[in-house]
């Protein structure tokens, strides 16, 4: 067992950005059960980088859950994984779904470079659907940055506003 942590020292860091996640604050964590194991116990402290983490991942189907770190009271010592306090009727929070279903869903990626890019680098052939699946990502991405765009009173969208904060 390893001594209590000091006042300053975060309960655990988030596994995308590194950023420290508070003592009894909310985190979130991937319901795919290979991310919540106990060697794995993937934490992630905002829902930017949850999504981060899905390409690496490839999981069919995930959500996020939304938990909460133990009080510095209950458990001095931090414990890893799933074995944390869970909030009273935890959340799952599905990834972002709010575009207009009237904008056009035209493909946003060139298939044909895509292609010749994947077969370059890797020498593997691509099946149609990934278009679609780049073409949404891009989409959900194009949103997000949208909204932070937004949120510091621009209209225009710049490099850093797809990076996750």
């Amino acid at each position: 067992m390893a001594p209590p942590s000091s006042p300053s020292s975060p309960w655990r860091n988030c596994s995308r950005c590194k950023k420290p996640i508070a003592y009894g604050s909310t985190y979130l964590v991937c319901s795919v059960s290979t991310c919540n194991r106990a060697r794995t116990g993937m934490v992630f402290c905002s829902m930017e980088c949850w999504d981060a983490h899905l390409p690496i991942a490839r999981h069919r189907e995930a959500s996020a859950e939304e938990l909460t770190a133990p009080a510095r009271d209950g458990d001095p010592i931090a414990k890893p994984g799933p074995q944390v306090e869970r909030k009273q009727g935890k959340r799952r929070i599905a990834p972002v779904q709010r575009r207009d279903p009237s904008l056009p869903r035209d493909a946003l990626v060139i298939s044909k470079a895509f292609k010749e890019y994947v077969r370059a680098a890797g020498g593997c052939n691509t099946s149609d659907a990934v278009i679609e699946v780049l073409s949404d990502k891009l989409r959900d991405w194009a949103d997000r940055a949208i909204d932070r765009a937004k949120a510091d009173g621009r209209k225009t969208i710049l490099d850093r506003d797809f990076m996750p904060k």
